[in-house]
């Protein structure tokens, strides 16, 4: 009789625990909440899939998952692979997701049409034709632009663009990532 009252003490107490856990996670923001900080670019690109820099080609909105709603897909044409785990070289075309759009804003900064960027990039972890895409890591922890991001330098080669500005963090913030980080420097 003492094993069974402890058994479901201990399941109580564990369904508790659980309970308590998941409301931990929960976020105020509509758009969800970040579970990891950055204080280096060491540790970003430790969470990261890859590092690449390059510039932004082409734009469009898709609702591509059931029960979400907009997502801006980007396609970067990359110019250097500072990190690549995932076989994407120079020369590549890449699809970076990102939650929202112009019309239904999300919680992270949009990446421009023709601006040039270093991104800090995760695998989407989706299935079929989605699979080949990515996240920003972190958010916008993964987001660094030109640090001269003007009609004159969007025309040269993102291979020449040396160093990079960390994108202005929104109501997320909590990373401690330098502001300005070159190509040499990016993958940590």
């Amino acid at each position: 009789m003492n094993k069974h009252i402890i058994r479901s003490g201990a399941g109580l107490v564990l369904a508790a625990a659980s309970i308590a856990a998941l409301a931990g996670c929960a976020s105020s923001s509509s758009h969800g909440s970040r579970v990891e900080f950055y204080s280096s670019t060491a540790d970003l690109s430790d969470a990261s899939t890859l590092v690449v820099s390059g510039t932004v080609t082409e734009q469009h909105v898709a609702q591509d998952i059931e029960g979400s709603g907009d997502f801006t897909l980007s396609t970067l044409h990359v110019a250097d692979a500072p990190k690549d785990a995932d076989g994407v070289d120079a020369g590549s075309d890449i699809v970076v997701r990102q939650l929202g759009s112009t019309a239904n804003p999300g919680p992270a900064a949009f990446l421009e049409d023709g601006g040039t960027y270093l991104l800090y990039l995760t695998a989407s972890g989706l299935d079929g034709d989605l699979a080949s895409q990515y996240y920003v890591t972190g958010g916008e922890a993964g987001l660094y632009e030109e640090a001269t991001q003007t009609a004159a330098k969007r025309s040269a080669s993102a291979s020449d663009v040396s160093t990079f500005t960390k994108v202005p963090e929104g109501d997320e913030g909590g990373d401690t990532l330098p502001e300005q980080v070159t190509l040499e420097e990016a993958a940590g």
